[in-house]
């Protein structure tokens, strides 16, 4: 049987860390991938883990 894997993909090409303006405060953070547009601090919210 396959055995289901549910951790991030790593991409093939290496991802610089870039400065990005978070979605939810506007505060300026550092993102280690693409997709990541919202803070640490913001993601430790109640507001964030309840949707």
């Amino acid at each position: 049987m396959k055995q289901s894997s549910f951790k991030k993909p790593v991409a093939n090409v290496p991802q610089e860390a870039v400065v990005r303006q978070c979605l939810m405060c506007r505060d300026r953070f550092e993102s280690t991938w693409h997709g990541e547009r919202i803070c640490k601090r913001c993601k430790s919210t109640a507001a964030w883990r309840e949707g």
